[in-house]
C-alpha cells in the first residue's frame, strides 16, 4: 500500500510535468488519479478539516451555479465540460489527503514541466519559425501556463535554499528561468503583468531565509535580466510591449483592429452586458445576439462579434453571467487564496509546511494576473492546471502540517 500511496505523488508531479510537452499531457496524471479515488471511499475513513471542506465546497458551489447559468443560458450541456473539472477533482482532494507520500513530486513535476515548456517554445520559434510559441495550445495559454510553472519553481528553488540542497538551488531556478522564457518566446504579454509582482511576494516571504544581501543582490539580476530580455531582438519582447503601447494610441485615434484594439470592444461589449442583465449576465449564446446589435449600432466593431469571450476573465464572467457569476469566479480565487495565505502565517518560520502554502497561493496569484488578458476558465488546460494544482499542493500542505505534529 505504501508504494501505491507514493505513486499518487507522482503522477500529481507527472500532471505538471507534462502539461505542456504533449497534447492534454496535464490530463494524464490527473485522469489516473480520478480513476483510482473512488477506491479511497471504499476501503478508507477519515475526517476531513474545516478547511478542507470550505475549498471543497466552494469548488462544488462554481460547479452548481454553472449548472444554473447554462440552464438559463438554453442548457447547452456540452458547456458542462469545463466546469465539470471542479466537480471531479474533488475525489481526487480527498486520495491526496489520504494518500502520504513525496509531496517533492510537486516541484520536481513543475520543474520538468517548465524545462519541457522551453524545450517546445525554442523548437517551435527557432526551428519551427513559428511566429509565437504555442505547443499544441492557444499561445496564450501556453504562455500563461509556462509561467505558472516557472514561478512554481521559483518557490522549489527557495524550498530547496531551505534545505541547503544546492545542487536542486540551481536546477529549481533554471526552471524558474525556462518556465518565463517558455512564456516569453509564447510572445503572450497578459503573463509577464503579474512576474515583477509575484516576484517581490517571494522575496518578501523569504526576506529572513535569504538575508538581506542576497535579496538585493537577487533584485539586481532581475533587473538586469529583464534589460538584457528586452534587447534581444529574436525574443522579440520589446516589440511586443511597443506594439501595445502602439495599439493603444490606434485605438485612441479610432482604429480598433489591433489585439489591443479589439480587447477593449470586447471589454465595452461586457460592460454593455453587464448593464443589460446585471445579476445573471446575458449568457453565453444569447451574447451572440446581444453583441450583433451592439455592432449593428455601431456600438462596437463587427468583428468583436466573431470572439466567444471577452479576454478577460472578471468582465467575461460579469458579462455573461452578471454580478452572481462575478462573485462565483472571486470566491475560486479569493477562498484557495485565503486558505493557503493563513497556512503561511501559521507556519511562518516552518518552511516544510510554508514552501507548500507559498506555491498553492501562487496559482490564484497567477490566474488573477492571467485574467486580465484571457479568460482562463474558457480553456481545458486553464481549468485542469487551475483546480488540480491547487489540490496538490492544499493536500501537500496538510501533509507537511502533520508531520510538524507528529501525526505521520
Amino acid at each position: 500500500m505504501l508504494w501505491a500511496k507514493k505513486g499518487v505523488w507522482w503522477l500529481a508531479g507527472l500532471c505538471l510535468a507534462l502539461s505542456l510537452v504533449v497534447s492534454n499531457g496535464y490530463s494524464v496524471g490527473s485522469a489516473i488519479l480520478f480513476l483510482i479515488s473512488p477506491l479511497i471511499f471504499v476501503f478508507s475513513r477519515f475526517n476531513l478539516s474545516r478547511q478542507d471542506k470550505l475549498l471543497a465546497a466552494v469548488f462544488a458551489l462554481y460547479f452548481v451555479l454553472m449548472i444554473v447559468f447554462i440552464y438559463l443560458d438554453g442548457w447547452h450541456y456540452r458547456e458542462l465540460d469545463r466546469p465539470s473539472r471542479f466537480l471531479l477533482v474533488l475525489p481526487v482532494l480527498y486520495l491526496m489527503l489520504y494518500c502520504y507520500g513525496p509531496r517533492i513530486a510537486l516541484w520536481v513535476g513543475s520543474m520538468l514541466g517548465a524545462y519541457g515548456a522551453v524545450v517546445v517554445a525554442v523548437y517551435e520559434r527557432f526551428v519551427l519559425d513559428l511566429p509565437r510559441a504555442s505547443g499544441g495550445e492557444h499561445p496564450i495559454m501556453f504562455g500563461d501556463t509556462s509561467m505558472l510553472l516557472g514561478v512554481l519553481s521559483a518557490m522549489a528553488t527557495l524550498y530547496f535554499f531551505s534545505k541547503r540542497q544546492f545542487l536542486y538551488v540551481g536546477l529549481a531556478a533554471l526552471a524558474f528561468f525556462s518556465g518565463v522564457m517558455g512564456s516569453l518566446l509564447s510572445a503572450s504579454r497578459g503573463g509577464w503583468v503579474g512576474l515583477p509582482l509575484i516576484m517581490v511576494f517571494l522575496l518578501w516571504q523569504s526576506r529572513d531565509l535569504l538575508g538581506k544581501k542576497l535579496v538585493i543582490g537577487i533584485c539586481l539580476l532581475g533587473v538586469m535580466g529583464a534589460v538584457t530580455i528586452c534587447n534581444i531582438p529574436k525574443l522579440g519582447v520589446s516589440n511586443r510591449i511597443y506594439e501595445a503601447a502602439h495599439n493603444i494610441e490606434m485605438y485612441l485615434q479610432g482604429d480598433s483592429n489591433t489585439s489591443v484594439g479589439l480587447r477593449f470592444e470586447m471589454w465595452k461589449a461586457s460592460v454593455y452586458m453587464l448593464a443589460d442583465s446585471p445579476i445573471f449576465g446575458v449568457g453565453e449564446y444569447s451574447s451572440k445576439e446581444f453583441k450583433q446589435k451592439l455592432s449593428d449600432e455601431g456600438v462596437i466593431t463587427q468583428i468583436t462579434v466573431e470572439f466567444d469571450h471577452a479576454h478577460n476573465e472578471y468582465l467575461d464572467a460579469l458579462g455573461l453571467r452578471g454580478l452572481v457569476g462575478f462573485l462565483a469566479l472571486m470566491a475560486v480565487y479569493l477562498v484557495p487564496l485565503r486558505l493557503f495565505l493563513a497556512k503561511m502565517r501559521e507556519h511562518q518560520d516552518n518552511w516544510n509546511i510554508k514552501a507548500y502554502a507559498i506555491g498553492g497561493a501562487l496559482i490564484p496569484m497567477s490566474y488573477m494576473d492571467f485574467a486580465l488578458t484571457q479568460s482562463m476558465f474558457s480553456h481545458n488546460i486553464g481549468v485542469m492546471m487551475y483546480v488540480f494544482p491547487i489540490a496538490f499542493f492544499w493536500a501537500a500542505t496538510r501533509w507537511a502540517e502533520k508531520e510538524a505534529k507528529g501525526e505521520v
